[in-house]
């Protein structure tokens, strides 16, 4: 559990955001510091007036929460830091004081209970009527696809990107954002696009509908696939409610991303027990920070709840508390038949997986030609995804010998996320 200041420190996104903590640790424009001992706050005034404009920050002790109210982009910022640098350090500049009204809004929130559904005759007939929508762009959805068939991938190329634009506008409006999304990357593709990658979307977009036209005879957590594919969302308490996995868990790889004005965030974790890895996804609009860091290569105990299905991956961290201690049991392949072969296993049980978390050794990357690639201990070869751009920086740590790293496979091809160096696991 939390219980030093430097459990909270070791929760900095990275070493630049802790340094300006540090800078900020010794300003003379704090305005507030105060503490009741579960929270710590304070205000920093960015104005010439001292009684002006002021950032609010807080930070709940016993959960590593930090709040605040700047344009930073991760959690913990520079100013939480400043505040737990305080409690280490000078604590003798920390008020034991009633909070004020900020704080006591920022603590209400981080203490709100989720409301239970108390109407569920009327919550069934909004699921019945959402179901009815989505049925309807599912039909649309498989009336395009077949036209597409029949005209070709080359013919629909030649319309440009409006046409899968358009589509992923009326998949949304259907209530369809999960096959929204695959349109709306088909349409971003651009001339670097193949007909292998649009063929294999397209592919997975009528194994959707068919499914979805199937639905009443798939298994339960099949059927819960199916409909967090089609991007109906799960109740955050309902997945609470199911019994979590606690294990010492590692922080093996951080993927940013941006969709119009969304930005998005997948963490990986794996447990050092169970051996299972977990997909946390975050989701932040405009500037927006996301709610928490997960720091590269940092440890974890607690928790992790899974999201229902036959071959689960997301999952929710409610209360991870820092590790503080190595973390043992990293075994990965030096096949990539073998690594092949436990995907297939997996896509049979979860055809939606887009993402399979692998973690390779005696792995050497190689370029032959204009091709860069990833060779294991049998020469067998396996290409880059064409998003990653870290190739020399992964021949220079490895010197061209073998390797470990971590990476996300698609089926195709790897996008090597994390890299085990001199230093301990970097960014890939």
């Amino acid at each position: 559990m939390i219980s030093t200041p430097d459990d909270l420190l070791r929760l900095a996104p990275d070493a630049k955001t802790l340094e300006a903590g540090r800078k900020l640790f010794y300003s003379r424009r704090w305005r507030i510091i105060g503490g009741d001992g579960t929270w710590l706050w304070g205000e920093f005034v960015y104005g010439p007036n001292p009684m002006g404009k002021a950032i609010e920050s807080a930070v709940k002790l016993t959960t590593g929460k930090f709040v605040c109210s700047c344009r930073a982009r991760q959690r913990p910022c520079a100013h939480g830091l400043a505040l737990v640098l305080m409690l280490k350090n000078a604590q003798e500049r920390i008020s034991v004081a009633q909070p004020p009204a900020w704080v006591r809004s920022v603590q209400f929130q981080a203490d709100k209970a989720v409301k239970p559904v108390t109407n569920v005759v009327a919550a069934d007939d909004r699921f019945e009527e959402r179901l009815a929508l989505m049925t309807s762009g599912v039909e649309e959805l498989e009336v395009r696809l077949l036209d597409i068939a029949r005209r070709g991938i080359a013919d629909t190329l030649a319309q440009g990107p409006d046409l899968f634009r358009a589509a992923a506008a009326r998949l949304t409006d259907a209530k369809l954002p999960g096959p929204a999304g695959h349109f709306r990357r088909l349409a971003n593709l651009g001339p670097d696009g193949t007909e292998a990658q649009i063929a294999r979307a397209l592919a997975d977009l009528y194994l959707f509908v068919r499914a979805w036209k199937n639905k009443e005879e798939l298994s339960v957590k099949q059927h819960d696939e199916l409909l967090q594919f089609a991007g109906m969302t799960t109740r955050k308490d309902d997945i609470l409610r199911q019994p979590g996995l606690e294990d010492h868990w590692l922080v093996m790889g951080v993927v940013n991303g941006q969709e119009e004005k969304l930005r998005f965030r997948r963490v990986w974790l794996r447990g050092e027990k169970s051996r299972r890895f977990a997909l946390l996804v975050d989701y932040a609009f405009g500037e927006r920070p996301f709610e928490r860091a997960w720091p590269l290569a940092t440890s974890f105990d607690g928790k992790v709840h899974y999201y229902p299905g036959s071959y689960p991956q997301r999952a929710i961290f409610p209360h991870p508390v820092p590790g503080g201690r190595p973390y043992d049991g990293l075994i990965g392949y030096t096949s990539f038949t073998n690594m092949r072969a436990n995907y297939q296993k997996a896509l049979a049980f979860n055809p939606w997986l887009y993402s399979y978390p692998v973690y390779l050794q005696e792995a050497r990357p190689a370029q032959h030609g204009h091709d860069k690639v990833l060779l294991d201990a049998k020469g067998e070869v396996i290409h880059f995804h064409p998003d990653y751009e870290n190739f020399y920086t992964l021949l220079a740590i490895s010197g061209g010998g073998p390797m470990s790293l971590f990476a996300e496979f698609d089926g195709y091809r790897l996008l090597p996320l994390s890299i085990v160096s001199e230093m301990g696991l970097v960014a890939g």
